[in-house]
């Protein structure tokens, strides 16, 4: 029971700290702004420009900042995140500003801040507060706080990966999940590597050799879908929550599992707490 609590509490604190930007929105629309990305090339995505949509952030910014920011001119798109779960599906554009800060000398002053754009519900938000003393922008306590449950995709090898997933990678797989909805069986019995291992196989086998205290997976529950476009990274995955029968201990585990479409390999963060008796993920500092 202390298991059950503690893996659920800590769900429950994502899905709080996200509840305010949940939409409803159609994969296909996914699909549709994926296509829209240009290419040169190397095969990089070329950075959009939207004139329309800077000037939009630009008084959004000096709104928000009035009285600290002179001007916010330089606005550059920095990505296009999508994710989809059972219950909703989201997606974001980052872009980063050039903001000029007002001073009381003659001195020039540049920060740089991240903004966000929902397009689902038409709206520009920003995690980030000034900090007097810092003399620049820094993520509000709320955001720091959510961030620290997240898990690190660079050193799971997903964010930053050598090897990038393509536009057309993300398209077929948001297509997937679309026959899927439809027929109301999201399928993961297909190959995507060259062994031609369905994706069940490719996570049950990595949480079996990787957590020597499973004596066995006893089922496997698709969480979500989450992908990520910019000129300098582009990588997709899986999430899945792994049921466990552990060695020598009645009862069940959790497991969470991310699954990896462009390398067609698994893998997680959580760890045993030998005091608790469970699964979890370290919070960061």
């Amino acid at each position: 029971m202390k298991f059950r609590f503690s893996y659920f509490s800590y769900f429950i604190v994502l899905l709080l700290s996200n509840k305010v930007l949940s939409q409803e929105e159609k994969t296909e629309n996914f699909v549709f702004i994926h296509t829209q990305f240009e290419l040169n090339n190397r095969g990089a995505v070329i950075t959009p420009i939207d004139p329309l949509m800077n000037k939009r952030i630009s008084s959004f910014i000096e709104a928000k900042f009035y009285g600290l920011v002179e001007s916010a001119r330089n606005i550059v798109w920095e990505s296009y995140e999508t994710d989809t779960n059972p219950n909703s599906k989201s997606h974001v554009q980052r872009y980063a500003a050039r903001v000029h800060i007002k001073n009381n000398n003659q001195s020039i002053e540049y920060r740089y801040l991240e903004v966000e754009f929902y397009p689902t519900i038409d709206e520009i938000k920003t995690n980030y507060k000034f900090n007097e003393s810092k003399r620049n922008f820094v993520l509000t306590l709320d955001e720091k706080a959510r961030r620290s449950y997240l898990p690190n995709l660079i050193e799971l090898g997903i964010k930053d990966a050598p090897t990038k997933a393509t536009i057309d990678n993300l398209v077929q797989e948001h297509k997937q999940l679309i026959i899927g909805v439809n027929s109301g069986l999201v399928s993961f019995y297909q190959g995507y590597g060259d062994g031609d291992a369905d994706v069940f196989d490719v996570v049950t086998t990595y949480v079996e050799k990787a957590y020597p205290r499973v004596k066995f997976v006893m089922n496997l529950v698709w969480d979500s879908y989450h992908t990520l476009v910019s000129n300098y990274d582009s990588f997709h995955y899986h999430t899945f929550i792994v049921q466990v029968k552990l060695n020598e201990r009645e009862g069940y585990q959790f497991i969470e599992v991310f699954y990896n479409p462009t390398t067609n390999s698994a893998i997680s963060d959580f760890k045993w707490n030998e005091k608790e008796e469970f699964y979890f993920r370290e919070q960061h500092k």
